[in-house]
């Protein structure tokens, strides 16, 4: 009677240790899921992240003094916007706030390769009017989506005209060619995009030449 009742016992213990082992995988496969979710979502996080290092890095050299803050300031950016991406979604002026704020990530890398006050300074000028131009293109288009934000609408395209027009008169009058052209082609760009009046429906389009923008501005801040 008892061994006729022994593989049953090991049966069911080796079914208990199946079924923890499948546990743990369980638990072990949603720990980098779980880790990746909290990273920031938006594509314009990472684009102008992306572009603010690579356009630090270029006019830097990649000296490796910039390339050890690099690492440390994307690292200090992406834990911070992991923690706080969902509360700044549902504020326009944090998102602004933000936006400016990628921009100037690419200080400390500059700083940390050697340029010049009187150069950083004005790079950092032309990155914030860029992105926050591009941010003001898109806080439209939503603007543009709902009846509360209609009055919004038309300010919004004006300033994204208005704010890279006036940095790039202010930067010219300073001598500095390179980054006034820059705010010249965002203020361009932001031109045709109030004349088409961009809707929520062509945030696609829209996303990439944004993405463009930004790419053009990493080359001609580099010049």
């Amino acid at each position: 009677m008892v061994w006729a009742l022994a593989p049953r016992h090991t049966d069911c213990k080796a079914l208990l240790v199946s079924n923890l082992a499948a546990k743990q995988a369980m638990l072990v496969g949603k720990r980098p899921y779980s880790l990746l979710s909290r990273l920031p979502s938006e594509h314009g996080f990472w684009v102008m992240l992306g572009a603010a290092q690579a356009s630090a890095l270029l006019r830097s050299h990649g000296a490796l003094p910039s390339l050890f803050a690099a690492v440390l300031v994307v690292g200090a950016v992406i834990f911070a916007g992991s923690s706080s991406h969902r509360r700044i979604r549902k504020s326009s002026a944090a998102q602004l706030v933000a936006t400016a704020t990628l921009a100037l990530s690419s200080v400390p890398v500059e700083l940390a390769g050697g340029l010049s006050f009187a150069s950083i300074a004005p790079a950092a000028l032309a990155r914030v009017v860029v992105f926050v131009t591009s941010a003001l293109v898109v806080r439209a288009a939503f603007a543009g989506a709902g009846h509360a934000g209609q009055r919004w609408f038309p300010l919004l395209l004006v300033a994204s005209v208005a704010l890279p027009a006036l940095s790039a008169a202010l930067l010219f009058a300073l001598g500095r060619t390179a980054e006034a052209g820059t705010c010249v082609i965002a203020a361009g760009v932001c031109a045709v995009f109030a004349w088409s009046r961009p809707s929520v429906k062509q945030l696609k389009p829209l996303g990439i030449t944004l993405a463009g923008l930004a790419l053009i501005t990493v080359i001609t801040l580099s010049l």
